[in-house]
């Protein structure tokens, strides 16, 4: 096989590979891909056969001349003046043009800069786990193209033209090269200074083509909630400081909702700005104490909301501004592109801070959508008692005369909710709240739909909990004069969002997500913030290793006069869970153990192999340390009968490793593996029986 042929058959198979993530990425369309891969088997095919004539340069001209058009209208028209896809398309179009002119030297290399740029394209648009996988092939396969190229170019200076492909003995120096890259990369990966986010192309640019999780833009319809009930995507995942009860109901407010149009419900306004009270903390109410912290991180939304367990006091997240609506939702100041991680404090009990109504004209009492049917339904199944009781008899006669369901085919009115109400009495979650909140303004009492999260998954790989888009839920805020705001929950049990029961796929499904987590965490999001813990967690370990020498005097604790009084009840603010100095993040725990790992195959690959004199020296050095005095004069024989006396039970294998150095040293003769295995055995034997008798 020529030299020529068998880089063509290189340079194609590293094209081959270089663009497979870009259309799960969805950075550039399946048809593109697969044309582009078709016109690569082609060459592959015509590469096999080693013909003597390529594509000129003239043609490649023409080529280029008739694209030219084609890059406009795909710019212009096609990608709406967005340069990514057009630019990409332009890439693989020049490649393939290039693979087909493959006749000079240069070429080649010039092809290889191109599949070059299609990797990185790759990886800058990819934030899925699997694409390691990916990179550890291309580089494994472009190794072994860059060495083979180097081999090929060596032989052709001794007049070599031709090979075979498997007769290149690089097979040990390519693995090493593949696996101290990739050790060597994730320090650097780690320590690098983080300007900005990694990636050439934000997280809403790939084939994460989530559904919108609905209920938390400015207008929701009655079947927002119903559209990602069955999805399975993860929106946030929750770590408590501290024990976390499985057990405990968790909901999440996102978004409130005022005023109903007649088949779609409008955002609360905004009431105001969040005010900080410290560095990084916002304050929801200075009157409760926090008394657990959970740490959240959440995935993009799409929204400006900020989903929160309803006992949140306290909110310690990772921006500068935060805002709250008129029925105390609150939201980021910009729409996040990326996951958010902010640390929340609780109380042991719901926290409701939306506005008291304003009399009749508040827009907890507007009456759009009241009919007198549903008035006078709502009269009917309050019936007597305190106004807590009657709210609560409300709730118990939709939970109990309605059905929850999916289904909606064949339904339209005009007024949904009294279909709801009179004729199918079947619906979902914002049926049944949005019916109880016109429901109970038909008899004067303020009440808004608020939309959110109920429940969570628990993942026991890590202990914490996983909120996904299935958990979406809808549920009523209704005003009690000298009691405040309070939760109603008007859906059927059989409507809720419940955990799945345990099982095999479950928790494979749970493993995945740890995985997942951690890349989000430690590769996707991982920043400045991260390093300086890295540094400080460092520093830390120093600090005490350096104590473990120093003088150890205890510092008396000063003593507080009277007169002083503390500065604030609330805990200091705090980015996460106390963590020992040596509880690093997992990118520099395996980064450690693998450079560790690279360090001892570096050691076993190139460590000289055992010889007699080696063992036979450490034999004498052995003997030494036991208090018999070795001179270096004393001959082999002289140190067995010397051995044999001081060590009676290790004479017979200690023997076997004098005649082995007689035979090596006297006798010129060299060891065979076989004797090296009997070699070593006898001295592990021998230190083994001296070690024993002291």
């Amino acid at each position: 096989m020529s030299f020529g042929r068998q880089k063509r058959l290189l340079l194609g198979l590293l094209a081959l590979l270089a663009p497979v993530p870009l259309p799960f990425n969805a950075v550039v369309s399946w048809p593109v891909v697969i044309l582009y891969l078709l016109g690569v088997l082609l060459f592959l095919r015509r590469a096999w056969a080693d013909p003597p004539r390529w594509l000129p340069t003239w043609g490649m001209n023409v080529l280029g001349l008739i694209y030219v058009p084609i890059f406009f209208v795909d710019l212009f028209t096609l990608s709406g003046g967005r340069m990514v896809q057009p630019v990409l398309h332009l890439c693989l179009f020049t490649l393939l043009v290039k693979l087909c002119s493959l006749a000079r030297e240069r070429d080649k290399w010039q092809a290889a800069m191109g599949v070059f740029f299609l990797f990185l394209a790759a990886m800058g648009t990819s934030v899925h786990p699997l694409i390691v996988l990916y990179l550890v092939a291309f580089l494994v396969l472009a190794l072994v193209m860059l060495t083979r190229f180097a081999f090929l170019h060596v032989l052709s200076g001794f007049g070599r033209e031709d090979m075979s492909l498997e007769r290149v003995p690089l097979r040990g120096f390519l693995a090493m090269s593949a696996l101290s890259t990739v050790l060597i990369a994730v320090p650097l990966f780690v320590l690098l200074p983080r300007v900005r986010s990694p990636y050439i192309v934000g997280r809403g640019m790939g084939g994460d083509n989530r559904i919108e999780a609905s209920g938390f833009s400015d207008q929701v319809t009655l079947d927002s909630i119903g559209m990602i009930r069955t999805s399975r995507e993860v929106v946030m995942r929750l770590l408590e400081e501290g024990s976390m009860d499985p057990n405990k109901e968790m909901r999440f407010k996102a978004a409130t909702y005022d005023v109903w149009e007649g088949a779609s419900w409008r955002r609360s306004p905004l009431r105001s700005s969040l005010v900080r009270s410290e560095r990084v903390r916002f304050l929801l109410t200075r009157e409760r104490k926090p008394e657990r912290w959970v740490k959240i991180w959440l995935q993009p939304l799409h929204s400006r909301s900020v989903p929160l367990p309803v006992e949140t006091v306290v909110i310690e997240p990772r921006v500068t501004a935060l805002d709250v609506d008129e029925g105390g939702a609150v939201s980021f100041g910009i729409n996040p592109q990326e996951v958010q991680e902010y640390r929340v404090g609780m109380t042991d009990r719901p926290v409701l801070l939306g506005n008291e109504p304003r009399g009749e004209r508040d827009s907890a009492l507007d009456l759009t959508g009241v009919t007198p049917r549903v008035a006078q339904l709502a009269r009917r199944a309050m019936g007597e008692g305190t106004l807590a009781e009657r709210i609560r008899h409300l709730e118990m006669y939709l939970i109990q005369n309605y059905e929850y369901t999916l289904d909606f085919r064949g339904r339209s009115a005009e007024n949904p909710i009294e279909s709801f109400l009179f004729e199918y009495r079947s619906g979902q979650c914002e049926y049944f709240a949005s019916s109880m909140v016109l429901l109970l303004r038909s008899q004067g009492i303020p009440a808004r739909l608020v939309t959110g999260f109920l429940g969570g998954e628990y993942n026991p790989f890590e202990g914490y909990f996983i909120v996904r888009e299935s958990n979406a839920h809808a549920w009523v805020e209704a005003y009690l004069p000298g009691e405040g705001w309070r939760i109603f929950d008007p859906t059927p049990p059989a409507g809720r969002p419940v955990d799945r029961q345990e099982s095999a796929w479950l928790l494979t499904q749970q493993a995945w997500d740890f995985v997942v987590f951690r890349w989000d965490r430690y590769v996707l999001t991982y920043g400045i913030y991260d390093q300086i813990q890295i540094f400080g967690s460092l520093r830390s370990l120093w600090r005490d290793l350096w104590s473990l020498f120093g003088d150890r005097k205890e510092t008396p604790e000063p003593v507080a006069s009277p007169a002083q009084e503390p500065v604030s009840e609330e805990p200091a603010p705090s980015s996460g869970p106390q963590r020992s100095p040596l509880d690093v993040p997992l990118p520099v725990a395996l980064g450690m153990t693998l450079l560790a790992a690279v360090v001892y195959l570096f050691y076993l690959r190139f460590r000289p192999p055992l010889t007699a004199t080696i063992a036979y020296r450490e034999l004498r050095r052995r003997l030494g340390r036991s208090g018999t005095p070795i001179p270096d004069s004393v001959p082999p024989m002289a140190l067995r009968e010397a051995a044999a006396v001081r060590y009676p039970a290790a004479a017979a294998p200690m023997g076997r490793v004098i005649d082995f150095y007689l035979r090596e040293s006297f006798g010129g003769e060299e060891l065979q593996p076989t004797d090296r295995e009997v070699l070593k055995a006898a001295l592990d034997e021998a230190q083994r029986l001296m070690r024993k008798a002291g």
